[in-house]
């Protein structure tokens, strides 16, 4: 087991501490239109409602961020757990999502300034952090036949001081 007096027992950085801003609790309200009867001339014209709520907590030691979300895009149930850190050979961040009908998806993520990307071979996804950190702009697009269509558009809005 390491700790922090063996030598190579990783290290909090300055990154580490940015994934802080995914810390909390959070509502979101927007639109999903994956699954739904999408086209390259509208593809976001058969959208439906999608509501969610996450929170984003330190694994112990907080060198992991943990999100559990709970969403219901179209009444659906959608429900993932992911977990986000530094990668130290590529120098950028990670996560790996986990969900309720047993897909598993790992992105590599950057980050400019307030602005976060997810990049996955299928899906990718930009967040925007707000000025004061308490609201998300987040857009997910996926790839279901190799041309990029939009996924989800949502607003997410922390809820807790």
């Amino acid at each position: 087991m390491a700790d922090e007096t063996m030598p190579n027992a990783p290290r909090r950085t300055a990154m580490h501490e940015a994934l802080a801003v995914f810390l909390g609790e959070w509502k979101a309200q927007g639109t999903s239109y994956g699954g739904t009867d999408q086209s390259g001339d509208d593809p976001r014209a058969n959208g439906v409602e999608w509501i969610s709520e996450h929170r984003g907590y330190w694994h112990t030691g907080a060198f992991f961020l943990v999100q559990e979300e709970r969403a219901r895009p179209g009444g659906m149930v959608f429900d993932t757990l992911s977990v986000m850190g530094v990668d130290p050979e590529r120098g950028g961040y990670f996560a790996r999502s986990f969900e309720n009908h047993g897909f598993y998806r790992d992105y590599p993520v950057t980050r400019e300034g307030k602005v976060w990307t997810f990049s996955g071979q299928t899906e990718r996804a930009t967040i925007t952090f707000s000025d004061d950190d308490r609201t998300q702009t987040i857009a997910w697009e996926w790839k279901p036949e190799g041309a990029w269509l939009p996924l989800c558009d949502r607003v997410a809005t922390r809820t807790d001081p």
